[in-house]
């Protein structure tokens, strides 16, 4: 009896470590910023999303510079414009006023639909790469190291990012 009991806790052991032998898992990771750095694509993204970026600003600033004159002019004659004309005069500034600030934030949010634009042929090249690593190479999970999603600790896990590299040819 104490013989089945053995051969059977036995049995029962090998049985659970080949289960763990198949359940073993494969962790990498990669700092992608890194990765966006290194790809050339990024550097010209970048280079023009400044020079977007620049004249968006050039022409909130002419709209300033129009404006503040606009301002100048208005003081200059003050004194001798009538209250209502004057009255009048101020609510047009005001109503344009609230036009720069519309711009300025329009001209914000360009800018960042801009840099998506830009940006999303090569955040979807670099996951390319990295998906296409990832099951050539058998990983279960690869995750970002990258500035908002830290990894503090990663002993089995293996640094991905000369693989994907490789595959994009940088």
């Amino acid at each position: 009896m104490k013989g089945i009991l053995k051969i059977g806790m036995l049995m029962l052991s090998l049985a659970l470590f080949s289960t763990t032998e198949g359940l073993a898992q494969k962790f990498g990771h990669l700092n992608s910023g890194l990765l966006l750095s290194m790809m050339p694509e990024s550097k010209a993204a970048e280079s023009e999303l400044q020079t977007y970026r620049q004249q968006q600003e050039k022409i909130l600033q002419d709209k300033v510079t129009a404006f503040q004159a606009k301002i100048a002019d208005l003081q200059k004659r003050f004194q001798t414009l009538a209250p209502a004309v004057a009255k009048a005069e101020q609510e047009k500034l005001a109503a344009e006023e609230q036009e720069l600030y519309a711009a300025r934030a329009k001209g914000e949010e360009d800018v960042v639909k801009k840099r998506e634009a830009l940006l999303k042929p090569i955040y979807e090249k670099a996951d390319v790469a990295v998906q296409a690593v990832g099951k050539e190479n058998g990983f279960t999970m690869i995750f970002d190291s990258g500035a908002f999603n830290v990894v503090l600790f990663a002993e089995d896990a293996t640094d991905i990012l000369p693989l994907v590299k490789a595959k994009m040819g940088l």
